[in-house]
């Protein structure tokens, strides 16, 4: 779980995250209906989760900030999205919107990721250890919490001491 960390897509971290981030799972259902008679509902399954919400970029920065998060929108890939206190998941940007600025220097927006189920390549994504980090250094470097790495690193009995060198140690 990424209890600790900052929101990130791709390469962009989030400076500040959202105040609002909302996931929304869907089915769809298709529903008949039969003259005078009742309804025959169908389930077509599952469509791709969406995770949205709304934040705010502020101080001098924030133009530059929603300049490099719009550039990342029109790039159109599919990127890895780090939540607090959610697993990475795989997903494409699928709305960015400006919503307006309140005050000088306050830039709101709102977003939304559809998420790519099946992604087995990048799930499990990995770093080979330098020998020089510990598990501390790899949450903090990845915006992701020191339980999940602790969790997908079993072998790593303490996760302040330095991993030895050409060790693999999974990020997700």
């Amino acid at each position: 779980m990424n209890c600790d960390g900052k929101m990130s897509f791709g390469d962009f971290i989030f400076p500040v995250n959202p105040y609002l981030i909302r996931i929304t799972h869907k089915r769809e259902v298709s529903e008949q209906h039969i003259p005078g008679g009742e309804s025959v509902v169908s389930d077509m399954g599952r469509r791709a989760a969406r995770i949205s919400g709304e934040g705010e970029l502020f101080g001098s920065g924030c133009a530059e900030d929603f300049a490099r998060l719009k550039r990342l929108y029109e790039r159109s890939a599919a990127e890895m999205l780090y939540l607090p206190s959610q697993r990475p998941v795989y997903a494409v940007f699928e709305k960015l919107e400006l919503i307006g600025k309140d005050i000088e220097g306050v830039i709101r927006y709102f977003f939304s990721f559809a998420v790519i189920a099946d992604a087995p390549s990048f799930r499990r994504r990995a770093v080979i250890s330098d020998g020089r980090k510990c598990l501390w250094d790899y949450a903090f470097e990845n915006g992701l919490g020191t339980e999940l790495l602790c969790e997908l690193n079993p072998g790593v009995k303490r996760p302040d001491l330095a991993i030895p060198a050409g060790r693999r140690v999974a990020l997700c």
